[in-house]
């Protein structure tokens, strides 16, 4: 067995002790056998085989730990480096591996893996992605870009460093291994050795891992960053990008215009367009549509002209100190309640915001100071009304805030930083959510950055309990942020909350020092059913960390990773509910024969008739699209929708939202809704969108003889509303906080809008429920940034590809004489589309697998190139996102345009082209943004 000489000092037995690594947890059988042919039961060969290596050139046992890595790390070892890690080195909390930081792993899990340091704990923490094995490498990130839903077993660092890192597979998104290794010609011509080259060498001599970050500028920024000593994108990593910094100058070009060059060599031009058929496609498109994306997010940022907007600026502190003075209240609505560490000068600006605020309600201010050891901040105690709360000892921002808690007397507190300025009536417009909303326990201002940017307008929290700052560094006058709503959570900064909702506990002691107590507290607001709301009328100005930038980094991020791992034990299931997004495809019920269709377009005549016989227009045209696993069905046949329901709910679809058509009183294509309803074994949930608009003979170019013509009076309102309302007593009927979510095509077609919004709310509640009311942005709504309340509606929903469309220039070989229909980009409408101006009402999100209507207008059609899974998965993570940020856990709808408009292109549900990848992508993003 074996195979290898012996060396002349070798000794009979296992003196060194070797054997020891056969019984470790921490090897890999698979590499033992790789290496060596053995199995852990050759244990008297072992030694032999394994000590003719010196111990430099020893393969590694286990993906996770790197011999020559170990020994460069710690020139002190002077055994085999396995044996040493798995002996002593773990006890020490050495590092096995560049991506693998015990150091920082012991001290983010100082109870756990800190105390123990066993090779067990370790594998524990490797397999369930609960903290940050290494600053380089996001396990969230990874198994969103580079890992599909089969492979969600596998730990993500594992797929990384056994095939990941040598594929040139990115750990994070600010490095790219291959403009890396182009940049620098020194640098090592494979994908791991240049990715293992910056994580050992090259970051700490401040070199460019991406186009994405700029180390210069980074460490120019934050001369904290310089003289840490880190270098730039571990600091950015591990502590930058959770303080809101920005790994790029946003203000200069160069970064930009890099970022241009490399979209145009990279992605653009037509000879590295992806194809579909190559298996690296869908990477590609990834990363094709994620630089065009992060190129018009740069230049949105870039186009901001920062000016300075703090109301108060103190040029010297104590004697402005002196003119400060507050209106006496004997009985406050209003309690500010602002910690306060040294910092003397930012709270002093921050009181003097308040004191010109031109605040209304009856206020009371007062100061924690947490003993300061500057002695001027005692001098707070001599402004005229206001409280001066002095501790005893140090106890750190929570309990600090705690001990003040108790002495306030407002029936409503505002936590506000001291490094923060409320601008005028912000408190008052604050006052006046709570005031008119009593279900609402907690509201926040919108957060300016000191140089006008906006640092947060409301936050959501990830499943991790992360948060997530809505229009960070954006222009804070953009539309969406203009708009209130409610939110899984508003920054501690400056937080508007009824004290009785408290219940006399402010801040959960767990989380002292500090961190994530505010998301805590709002957190156990939503527990309780209470609601969380952004006013965007208020505002705060705030610098952001001020009071922390002294502290210790190290220690900072440690606390955070910590402490969010106590919020994730506490709120797990909450988190997870705040996170579920609620995906609702149309569905067209054209699929089975009626008398009028007979009539006017031949006996049987289906939507599969012009689908059947579609031909592609020009060169690269996919058509026909093609069932595949349910052929050219009839909805007659009831198994035909279970089957469906099946399909859709196996990719987490939460249901159908199906076109309703009445005439008059005349119903037309009910058979599948009443099928449904008919039915309580099919266990999937529906809504309807009444498709208000006359049917005409649009298909064969007859658009102005109409077929069925709409009636929207009284009598035609009431049949519709009394068939929703039957629909809606189904247990399986949407619903939004309970009531029944009911869409109307073309609003604008109903000639007195006002009056029948009116009308059909009046019949809901005759018929003893309300209604959630929403009108679909098609046709003539496109773009006209109609509030939904100014015309009876609840919300609207967007509706793809209408309005967002982005031309094809390019010349194709036309295959039709006498074409004349219109070519669109997909990948160009996608990006057009998440960077779509927000609107400032509540719009829920939509997107669009394809689109291409030529089976129905062959000569004029309209088609989209370019449409795969890969790029509509791509949309849909960013939909979903939006609908996140946006749109609270109730009402978290991304409508998708469709599940079965085959004529139209627009289908969720297989062809024979793609199979079930369109509902694939569905189910991706939906685990991308859980895991976001």
């Amino acid at each position: 067995m074996n195979i290898f000489r012996k060396p002349s000092s070798y000794s009979e037995g296992d003196p060194l002790g070797l054997n020891q690594i056969l019984r470790s947890k921490f090897l890999d059988e698979r590499l033992l056998a790789q290496h060596f042919g053995l199995t852990r039961e050759d244990e008297e060969v072992f030694p032999e085989i394994y000590g003719q290596f010196p111990s430099s050139d020893r393969p590694s046992l286990s993906p996770y730990f790197d011999p020559r890595y170990y020994l460069k790390m710690y020139p002190d070892v002077s055994i085999d480096p396995f044996l040493h890690f798995i002996t002593l080195g773990i006890k020490e909390l050495r590092s096995p591996h560049p991506f693998l930081n015990c150091s920082l792993l012991g001290a983010l899990d100082r109870e756990g893996f800190g105390t123990d340091r066993s090779l067990e704990s370790l594998l524990e923490i490797i397999e369930a992605e609960a903290l940050p094995l290494s600053p380089y490498f996001d396990s969230r990130f990874y198994r969103r870009e580079s890992m599909s839903e089969q492979e969600e077993r596998i730990p993500a660092i594992l797929h990384f460093l056994e095939g990941g890192i040598e594929q040139g597979r990115t750990p994070n998104q600010y490095f790219d291994p291959g403009w890396y290794m182009e940049r620098y010609p020194d640098v090592p011509k494979t994908a791991a050795a240049a990715t293992t080259h910056f994580v050992q060498e090259g970051d700490a001599q401040s070199r460019y891992p991406s186009v994405r970050f700029d180390p210069d500028w980074y460490k120019s920024a934050y001369p904290d960053v310089r003289n840490s000593g880190l270098p730039p994108l571990f600091h950015f990593l591990a502590f930058g990008q959770l303080e809101g910094r920005q790994p790029v100058n946003p203000s200069h070009r160069t970064t930009s215009a890099l970022v241009r060059r490399t979209v145009i060599t990279g992605h653009a031009t037509a000879a590295n367009k992806p194809d579909d058929r190559d298996p690296e496609a869908p990477l590609k498109t990834f990363g094709s549509l994620r630089d065009k994306l992060s190129l018009r997010k740069q230049m949105k940022i870039e186009a901001f002209r920062e000016h300075d907007v703090r109301p108060v600026k103190v040029a010297d502190t104590l004697k402005y100190l002196k003119k400060l003075k507050f209106p006496a209240a004997s009985n406050p609505r209003v309690s500010i309640l602002i910690p306060v560490y040294n910092e003397l000068n930012y709270t002093v600006e921050c009181l003097g915001s308040i004191a010109q605020s031109h605040t209304k309600t009856p206020y009371e201010v007062v100061i924690a100071d947490d003993t300061s050891p500057d002695p001027d901040v005692k001098r707070l105690s001599d402004v005229q009304n206001l409280r001066y709360i002095r501790q005893p000892q140090n106890l750190g921002f929570l309990r600090n805030c705690n001990a003040a808690f108790g002495e306030i007397r407002g029936d409503y507190v505002l936590f506000l930083n001291n490094d923060a300025q409320i601008l005028p009536g912000c408190i008052d417009e604050m006052v006046a959510v709570l005031d008119e909303n009593p279900n609402v326990a907690a509201v926040g201002p919108k957060i300016l950055y000191p140089n006008g940017r906006l640092q947060e307008a409301g936050c959501s929290l990830d499943v991790y309990g992360a948060s997530i700052m809505f229009g960070l560094f954006h222009d804070p006058d953009e539309a969406q942020y203009t708009h209130s709503r409610d939110v899984d959570y508003c920054s501690g900064a400056a937080l508007l909350v009824r004290r009785l909702e408290l219940e006399g506990v402010l801040f959960d002691e767990q989380f002292a020092p500090a961190y994530c107590e505010d998301v805590d507290l709002c957190l156990r607001l939503l527990a309780k059913g209470r609601r969380i709301r952004y006013c965007a009328s208020a505002s705060v100005v705030h610098h952001l960390s001020v009071s922390t930038a002294k502290e210790s980094q190290v220690k900072k991020l440690q606390t955070i990773v910590v402490n969010q791992q106590k919020l994730l034990a506490k709120w797990q299931g909450l988190l997870s509910e705040l996170n579920t997004a609620r995906v609702i495809a149309f569905y067209l019920p054209q699929f089975h024969p009626i008398a009028q269709n007979d009539k006017w377009w031949g006996r049987g005549f289906t939507e599969w008739t012009n689908v059947a016989k579609a031909l592609p227009s020009y060169e690269g045209h996919y058509q026909p699209h093609l069932p595949s696993d349910l052929g050219y069905y009839d909805l007659r046949v009831t198994s035909v929708m279970e089957d469906q329901f099946k399909i859709a709910r196996r990719y987490g679809i939460e249901g159908f939202c199906l076109y309703y058509y009445n005439f008059g009183g005349q119903r037309v294509l009910e058979t599948p809704l009443e099928a449904i309803v008919a039915n309580k074994s099919i266990e999937f949930k529906f809504c309807v969108c009444w498709a208000n608009e006359n049917w005409t003979k649009h298909w064969d170019g007859g658009e102005k003889e109409i077929l069925l013509a709409q009636d929207y009076g009284e009598p035609s309102l009431r049949s519709i509303v009394a068939d929703i309302l039957r629909y809606s007593r189904d247990v399986r009927y949407i619903r939004v906080r309970g009531k029944p979510l009911f869409l109307i095509y073309r609003p604008l077609l109903l000639p007195d809008i006002h009056s029948a919004t009116r009308l059909i709310r009046e019949l809901f509640r005759e018929g003893g429920s309300d209604v959630h009311l929403a009108y679909v942005e098609s046709m003539e709504a496109i773009e006209k940034g109609i509030k939904p309340e100014d015309i009876g509606f609840d919300a609207a929903v967007e509706f793809p590809p209408q309005g967002i469309a982005v031309p094809r220039t390019d010349k194709v070989e036309i295959y039709k004489d006498g074409w004349a229909g219109h070519r669109y980009d997909y990948d160009q409408t996608v990006i057009e589309a998440v960077m779509r101006k927000g609107v400032p009402y509540k719009r829920y999100p939509g997107a669009f697998p394809s689109w291409d209507n030529t089976p129905r207008q062959p000569l004029k059609g309209t088609s989209f190139d370019g449409a795969t899974p890969a790029a509509f998965q791509f949309y849909m993570e960013q939909k979903l996102e939006e609908a996140r940020l946006l749109l609270d856990a109730e009402e978290r709808f991304v409508f998708v345009n469709a599940w079965n408009e085959w004529a139209e292109g627009a289908h969720l549900e297989p062809d024979q082209r793609y199979g079930h990848q369109w509902l694939e992508s569905i189910s991706r993003s939906l685990s991308a943004k859980t895991s976001f």
